[in-house]
């Protein structure tokens, strides 16, 4: 470069360097304050039934330093808090069996329904044996029939020895919720349909065969001896479908669907004016306080969960 224009070019480039240095001054000044500002959950963290209490933990407006440890080991003391909450977990049917119409009875979820149906085609595809067993049953099968499973309602009770109703809800291709109940000792199967024009009996007979077989095939094929076998048949079960049942609103066929179970379990009737199709809100409303209430101590919890800054987020 040369020498005559340096004294020209200094000024210009001290200059610059000084906007340089008020820049990069005011962007850190501006980082710096909106770090230490006050932080606030956006619409999307926000919910009426969680109280933000999740968010509230990642967003804490405290500076933690070194900074939270995602592998920090367990501590032992909650864990066993956490282990006792899930046993003490009360579920109606165990906190109250006396409101029942009887002893003998099990809830099943819609996986069970599901994977029945999807497993169908395995079991008729084999041949059976002499006896007529040695077919393929749905995976976790016997863990139903024992009462182990579906985790969160266990009955530990056996089919048949244990168990004469079952109850669980059936999904028909993604866009309709029916009722099924199981009664061995009638060997019959009753389906209690909110919107039966959703289905056709030929549709419905499709929904139901896997039923009709398997339950009985897996009474004799799990039962524990031969005289307890001998009380089963292979046979296949019956099924029916009342058409004299309130009928639901389209969209409120899941609701209907469990609120048939839940009725027919305690053995009330299913009432017109109680299953009006204007009733449909307030049906959805209430199953939605049973649940909340049925999850011990869950709105205390929350309620006291970062009280100090809770009023934070309402803005």
């Amino acid at each position: 470069m040369c020498p005559q224009m340096c004294p020209q070019l200094c000024p210009q480039m001290l200059k610059e360097d000084a906007r340089y240095l008020e820049k990069r001054d005011a962007a850190l000044a501006l980082c710096r304050a909106k770090s230490d500002r006050t932080r606030k959950l956006v619409a999307s963290q926000k919910s009426l039934y969680t109280t933000n209490s999740t968010a509230r933990v990642i967003i804490s407006n405290r500076k933690l330093y070194p900074g939270y440890n995602p592998f920090a080991p367990i501590d032992k003391k909650k864990l066993k808090e956490l282990a006792d909450w899930l046993k003490s977990c009360p579920k109606r049917y165990d906190a109250n069996p006396q409101h029942f119409r009887s002893e003998r009875m099990c809830f099943l979820d819609h996986l069970f329904a599901q994977q029945w149906r999807f497993n169908f085609k395995d079991f008729k595809d084999l041949k059976p044996d002499h006896n007529g067993l040695g077919r393929r049953l749905p995976g976790g099968a016997w863990n139903y029939y024992a009462g182990t499973i579906p985790s969160f309602c266990q009955s530990n009770k056996v089919w048949g020895t244990d168990i004469d109703d079952i109850y669980a809800p059936v999904n028909f291709v993604d866009s309709h919720w029916i009722a099924m109940w199981i009664s061995i000792p009638k060997r019959n199967i009753v389906v209690f349909d909110s919107i039966c024009s959703s289905i056709s009996p030929e549709e419905l007979d499709v929904v139901i065969e896997p039923f009709l077989y398997m339950v009985p095939y897996l009474l004799v094929e799990c039962a524990s001896s031969d005289e307890l076998r001998a009380q089963y048949s292979l046979e296949p079960f019956t099924y029916e479908r009342p058409t004299n049942i309130p009928p639901a609103r389209a969209g409120d066929c899941g609701v209907y669907t469990l609120k048939y179970i839940e009725c027919h379990a305690l053995g009330i009737e299913f009432s017109k004016k109680d299953f009006a199709k204007a009733n449909g809100k307030s049906m959805r409303d209430k199953m939605a306080v049973d649940i909340f209430q049925e999850l011990p101590d869950a709105h205390e919890f929350e309620n006291k969960d970062m009280d100090d800054i809770l009023g934070t987020y309402d803005g």
